[in-house]
Formats: structure tokens, C-alpha cells, sequence
């Protein structure tokens, strides 16, 4: 993970799950793909980057609009490839917004630390 000990849960900062390695700066993660590709192994890194702090929604909070959704998908029958729209689009209902708002910041982020790493390349 990125600066962080833990997974992130998306829209939460933290989650139960540790997370294998953390590193603090977009040079170490450089340093380490370099590494991985200078010792021949193959595939790829996944990259844990967290939600900016003032923006997450705290995951015990989040459990309980997660488990709503789930509730009224299950009450309507919502099933296959529509559940995944159902549910976020019952969670922005439920959060009054700030799950897209966090899903933005989110992704904000991601593109910024992408750019550093990219940078440090």
C-alpha cells in the first residue's frame, strides 16, 4: 500500500486486511518496480492508494449504507449485471452524494500518484 498498513476499502481509508508491503514515496514504489523487472519477475503491482483523508466516508458508516443497498436489491430482485449500477446508484441516494463525491477524490488520487510514480520512472 501506499502510505497505508491496511487495504484501503474504497471509499474508506482503512479496512481489516493488511497490506503485504507499504511504501511511502513514488520513488520506493519505483525503486521496487525497477527492482522486480531488473530480477525477471513477471507480472504486475497493485498499488493501494487510499481516498484523501477529508475526503473518506469511515467504513463502519459506509457498512451500513452497503448493507441497505444490498437489502433493496435483494427486495426488488435485482440480479446479473444490474446489481453493480443498483447498488451505487443507491448508495449516492443513501449518502446524499458523497459517495460520488469520495469516488472522485478517489480517483483524483489515484491519477496523481500515478503521475508521481510515472515521474520517478
Amino acid at each position: 500500500g501506499h502510505g497505508c498498513e491496511t487495504m484501503p476499502a474504497f471509499w474508506s481509508r482503512h479496512s481489516p486486511f493488511r497490506a503485504p508491503l507499504t511504501l511511502h514515496a513514488p520513488e520506493d514504489i519505483a525503486h521496487f518496480y525497477r527492482t522486480r523487472q531488473a530480477l525477471g519477475l513477471g507480472g504486475g503491482i497493485l498499488i493501494a492508494n487510499p481516498v484523501p483523508e477529508n475526503e473518506e466516508i469511515p467504513a463502519k458508516e459506509m457498512d451500513g449504507y452497503i448493507q441497505a443497498a444490498q437489502k433493496a436489491a435483494e427486495a426488488l430482485n435485482v440480479s446479473g449485471k444490474a446489481v453493480t449500477p443498483f447498488l451505487l446508484s443507491k448508495i449516492l441516494e443513501l449518502t446524499g452524494g458523497r459517495s460520488l463525491k469520495t469516488n472522485i477524490a478517489l480517483v483524483e488520487n489515484n491519477a496523481r500518484l500515478a503521475a508521481r510514480i510515472a515521474k520517478a520512472l
